[in-house]
């Protein structure tokens, strides 16, 4: 039991009467951060220096431990009999400014002793036994006393909403906004019963106390910890969505930038790819599947900290694909994961309906962190770490790239010739002619090789008191890369939060704000192609005088692409600036009815150069080269509104909550791109304005506008049965006139069938028990913008019309363009076993998503590509989920849990009117009934031909053939959908020794990692900087008769068709993977160190991401499969956490 007493002067009510005028003040103005700042500050120095009452914080203590506190802070001695506190027992106490005498009435309560202070000494005696059971005698007749309260947590944080019920009665209320009750009209023997959700009951006599100020501890079980849902908070005991929740404490073990990263493996239903091992990466994320056939629109709803936030992949137009995965990535590269305080992802209609249409594809909350009541407190949290790549294409060396190449050469007939010759490109061989034939360099590691520094530094300084509490967070992140050269992306951010209520409570505002600036000064190109597929002998990189080296030919030309010329010489800058702040306002007009508002607004800004000098190019050709810079911009901006009016009632043991709200949200994209030529200097590069000549490459902008209303309704029937029910209109301007609006809403019933009592009576071993299901609709307008209008540009054409600058329709327009729509129903059982050590969880759910929004593509006759249209298709999404927690063992100094959560997804075309009309039907990414979206079709591999050594594939009669038809023999139809996916979390405490590890593991087929068929080159044919091969495909063909899996070598590609890489065999391979994701180990310094340091927390940890992967797949890694892109990296760091 734990009760906190909070104690405030006249005085003090008045300085923060004075200090909301001033807060009103600065927020009607621009609301600075350094106003911010002097404000919290103020306001905490203040309340602090006006009263020297005692603050004290004890878990399970002894009485004595606590007496000696209380001398040690006031003077007072404490006298009474030997041996008499041998009966005593452990006392909970959080207080803060209280006065003796209540830290006295929290000390005594339930203990068989009573107190009496007598100048500055306290006397101790045992209770006389009338008093001890008072308890137990009937009530006496007495005259009626009200009794008021408050509620609060073990920080002091106010508990809404929570429970307060005289014993034996249906007589009680809920606290108010502020943790506040009164009860008129009670017996002065009356006992109070208060209970909140997540949180241990408490009882109290109220007797002799006509003010309460109680403190309930939270409940172990996960069932009752808090879970952020849509415009609101509840738990998983009561809530009847599927949502899933991550914790500070779990995603501040893991070393990684993107939050989202921190959830892979540790959720059911989500399936996150890291898509580049580069920082700032892409980052690809499926809510229980894909509901459309676009490739974009498929991300789920982000909010943070109440606010909507982008997460379209954020790129700034570049001269490549390579380019733009490097520079651009999530946007939630932008916010530091060391700020949030939790994630929650919502998955069915329940949790989702409620955002609407935005949250179609799901929703993830982030909420970050806020200050506390308390003493101020100051945190610094300093890591540095490694990161290597650890996994590595089994390639050829030297001997056995020149003897495949020769015997290409020999198969051919052709001789390998020293000099390029334009009609017969295929026998010019530097490797063989030109090239040290003796020189080997392992260029996995001297490209990808060297060991990526990461240092991170977190510090924040947080406090108030009950009427204002602040946090203000700066961090500093820095990470080079594995390339070699002197690249590093740096984040600099600070994030501040401010709470704040009027003196009589109803009144209250939150602030919040979060800025992060990132400098990427990265290669403009990935190095990994270069590293894995680079011949083995090609010549050193530098010269002696540490120029780049090109390695001439007796004529001077030089013989290679020197793979370090692009890192050379495009020593580009990206930086990116974020911006998302928030301001919530409430009012209770009266308790139970409060009205509201929150207004947010988020900036995302990207500035790119580029530069391309003539160290690019070979000396030869310097000489005509141009020197080209790239400048890029974009800006994404947004702001949202959100009035709200909750009412919250209790009819009997009935729960109600209403909330009715709406929406306005307006975002703006702009972008442009300029490309500058003829500079006379390397100096001048950095301005547009010294190029001699210069053009628009690119440039834009879109406007989106979103409005909706909605509504929640909520009822809870004795913590029995349940259910909530959600309306929402959506408004979207990505729609013609007829077609903006549309309806969503969604309904969730539960049943906690363990508080039956036939249930008890029968299953005993039965702690937890809940039914739950939920049905409902939500929608889809991720479609880009303007889609249902005609667009234009300025028309390119050399010839002007009528003297001016013309326009060309860049789309046809389709005012009958509607919303896609998803049905979504889930079913759900929750049990908990031996007071819940034990929890099960078993989810199935099926979202049909119609009304499909594609791209029909046209035929060319009509000048446009496509015309954006509904169709009446539908895909289906099924999935299983299960997770189980469990307490192994849980003891005084040792406790060990785990986790494990497992998902069985299914993805299915269920329905496609007509789709034989359509673009849809052709084509190896075609569309096929019963099968899942992103179905393969391919050849059927037959073999290699034992007389002439070429690759042969089945037709659709199953007949070998060399010359396949392109569409009607595709017959094998494969997917890289996970057939499931999870992962296995283990905690392990000791004394202060804290372990964590979690596994990860994905069942799946992968795009084979084929480097030796790109398009370019075959095994044994040269093209430079791609020749080299993996050494599996020495088990080939050499002649005839030969039976092997791969065919003969050649230097010409027209002599082996690419079927083979477009089979099933060739194409797909199991990607499947288990992998050692996170590792954690900690310590924390014992108190009587902590004293000596004058410390109130220390933590020393060492920690690991990406540690060991298991797995059959033939490339570097099979989360991104592919030769191309960096993989993860394997990480380590140390660090250390102190708390001042």
């Amino acid at each position: 039991m734990e009760i906190t007493a909070y104690c405030h002067r006249l005085a003090v009510f008045a300085a923060m009467k004075q200090s909301q005028r001033v807060l009103t003040k600065k927020m009607l103005m621009v609301m600075k951060l350094t106003a911010i700042i002097l404000l919290a500050a103020f306001l905490h120095v203040s309340a602090r220096g006006l009263s020297q009452m005692l603050t004290i914080t004890l878990k399970n203590a002894p009485l004595e431990k606590v007496f000696s506190e209380i001398q040690k802070q006031t003077g007072y001695s404490f006298f009474y009999e030997d041996g008499l506190l041998k009966n005593a027992k452990p006392v909970d106490i959080t207080v803060v400014k209280a006065s003796i005498v209540q830290v006295l009435d929290i000390c005594f309560a339930n203990q068989p002793f009573t107190y009496k202070i007598v100048n500055n000494a306290i006397s101790v005696k045992k209770k006389e036994l009338a008093i001890e059971s008072a308890m137990q005698l009937p009530p006496a007749s007495s005259d009626p006393v009200t009794i008021s309260g408050k509620v609060t947590d073990p920080q002091g944080n106010p508990l809404v909403g929570a429970n307060v019920k005289v014993k034996g009665t249906n007589i009680g209320t809920t606290t108010d906004n502020q943790g506040r009750f009164t009860l008129d009209n009670l017996d002065e023997n009356a006992i109070l019963e208060i209970s909140f959700v997540g949180h241990d009951p408490q009882t109290f006599q109220i007797k002799g106390k006509p003010f309460l100020t109680i403190s309930l501890n939270q409940k172990q079980s996960i069932l009752d910890e808090t879970v952020v849902i849509a415009y609101g908070t509840s738990s998983r005991r009561v809530t009847t969505g599927n949502i899933a929740t991550v914790k500070a404490a779990d995603i501040e073990k893991q070393p990684v930038q993107n939050p989202l990263l921190s959830l892979q493996g540790r959720v059911p239903g989500i399936e996150i790819r890291q898509l580049s091992g580069m920082n700032g990466g892409g980052v690809t994320v499926r809510i229980q599947g894909r509901n459309s056939f676009r490739f974009n629109g498929l991300e789920p709803f982000i909010v943070i900290d109440g606010v909507p936030y982008p997460y379209q992949q954020f790129t700034t137009p570049s001269p490549s694909p390579m380019e733009t995965i490097v520079q651009g990535g999530s946007p939630l590269n932008y916010i530091n994961p060391a700020d949030i305080e939790s994630i929650e992802i919502l998955k069915d209609a329940d949790a989702t309906a409620i955002y609407g249409s935005r949250a179609g594809n799901g929703a993830i909350l982030i909420t970050t962190k806020k200050g506390k009541a308390g003493k101020t407190k100051m945190s610094i949290n300093v890591q540095q770490g490694w990161g290597k790549i650890i996994r590595r294409a089994d390639m050829m060396n030297t001997k056995q790239y020149l003897d495949m190449r020769n015997e290409a050469l020999k198969n051919d007939g052709l001789k390998p010739s020293s000099v390029p010759n334009a009609t017969a490109p295929n026998l010019y061989a530097p490797d063989l002619t030109i090239w040290d034939t003796t020189r080997y360099t392992d260029w996995q590691k001297e490209l990808i090789g060297e060991t990526a520094k990461y240092t991170n530094i977190n510090t924040s300084i947080s406090g108030g008191t009950s009427a204002v509490q602040y946090l203000i967070g700066a961090t500093y992140n820095r990470q080079t890369t594995v390339f070699p050269g002197d690249f590093d992306d740096k984040k600099s951010g600070l994030h501040f939060t401010l709470n704040s209520s009027s003196v009589n409570s109803k009144f209250r505002v939150q602030l919040s704000g979060n800025y992060m600036y990132n400098q990427n000064h990265l290669p403009g190109v990935d190095l990994t192609q270069s590293a894995v597929l680079l011949e083995p002998n090609a010549p050193p990189l530098y010269n002696e005088n540490g120029t780049l080296n090109w390695a001439p030919n007796a004529a001077g030309r030089s013989t290679w692409i020197n793979p370090l010329a692009t890192t050379y010489s495009r020593d580009f800058t990206n930086d990116t600036k974020n911006l998302v702040t928030n301001v919530n306002l409430s009012y209770s007009i009266f308790p139970g009815l409060d009205i509201g508002s929150s207004l947010g607004y988020t900036n995302l800004q990207n500035d790119l150069y580029m530069p391309s000098r003539v160290e690019r190019t070979p000396p030869e050709d310097r000489a005509t080269s141009n020197r080209i810079s790239q400048f890029g911009k974009r800006n994404m901006s947004s702001w949202v509104i959100e009035p709200q009016l909750t009412y919250k009632r209790n009819i009997g043991n009935i729960k109600m909550e209403g909330l009715f709200g709406a929406s306005w949200q307006k975002s703006n994209n702009e972008f442009l791109q300029v490309t500058g030529f003829g500079y006379s200097n390397d100096q001048l590069m950095k301005s547009p304005l010294a190029a001699t000549t210069k053009t628009i490459s690119a440039a834009g902008s879109a406007q989106y506008k979103y409005n909706a209303v909605f509504g929640r309704l909520n009822g809870n029937w004795s913590d029995r049965y349940l259910m909530n029910l959600t309306l929402r209109r959506d408004g979207s301007s990505r729609f013609g006139d007829k077609n903006k609006f549309h309806n969503f809403g969604s309904i969730g019933l539960g049943w906690i069938f363990s508080e039956e009592r036939f249930i008890k009576q029968r299953m005993p071993f039965l702690s937890f028990g809940k039914l739950r299901g939920s049905l409902g609709t939500t929608g889809n307008d991720q479609i880009g913008d303007y889609a249902y209008i005609s667009t234009y540009s300025i028309s390119n054409l050399p010839i002007p019309y009528q003297n001016g600058t013309g326009l060309q329709v860049l789309s046809l327009p389709n005012p009958q363009l509607q919303w896609e729509e998803t049905l979504k129903w889930q079913g759900g059982i929750d049990l908990g076993f031996i007071k819940d050590r034990i929890i099960l969880g078993v989810v199935y759910a099926q979202n049909r998503s119609s009304n499909q929004i594609i791209l029909n593509v046209l035929p060319s006759i009509t000048g446009f590509s496509g015309v954006t249209q509904n169709i009446e298709a539908t895909i289906r999404n099924l999935s299983w989920e299960f997770t189980l927690n469990t307490v192994n063992i849980k003891g005084r100094n040792f406790t060990w849990t785990s986790n494990i959560n497992l998902t069985i997804p299914q993805n299915r075309v269920v329905k496609f009117p007509g789709i034989e009309k359509t673009a849809f039907v052709s084509g190896d990414y075609g569309v096929i009934i019963g099968h899942p979206v992103d179905v393969l079709k391919l050849y059927r591999y037959a073999s290699v031909d034992p007389a002439s050594g070429k690759y042969m594939v089945f037709d659709k009669s199953g007949n070998p053939t060399f010359d396949p038809d392109y569409e009607a023999d595709r017959t094998a139809l494969v997917s890289n959908v996970s057939k499931f996916y999870g992962g296995f979390l283990n905690s392990i405490s000791f004394k202060r020794f804290q372990l964590d590890f979690l596994f990860q593991f994905v069942n799946q087929n992968g795009i084979r990692d084929f480097f030796y068929w790109n398009g370019s080159t075959v095994p044994g044919r040269f093209s430079s900087g791609i020749s080299n091969q993996p050494i599996s495909v020495l088990n080939r063909w050499q002649k005839q008769q030969d039976n092997k899996p791969i065919g003969r070598f050649t230097n010409n590609i027209g002599n082996l068709p690419m079927w083979p890489v477009e089979s099933d065999v060739y194409y797909m391979s199991d990607a499947s993977y288990i992998r050692l994701k996170n590792l954690s180990l900690s310590w924390q310094l014992p108190p009587q160190w902590l004293q000596k340091a004058k410390l109130q927390g220390c933590l020393l940890y060492f920690r690991g991401e990406n540690l060991v992967t298991i797995t059959n797949y033939s490339g570097m890694d099979p989360e991104t499969q592919s030769s191309t892109t960096m993989p993860p990296l394997q990480m380590w760091t140390v660090g250390i956490k102190l708390d001042l």
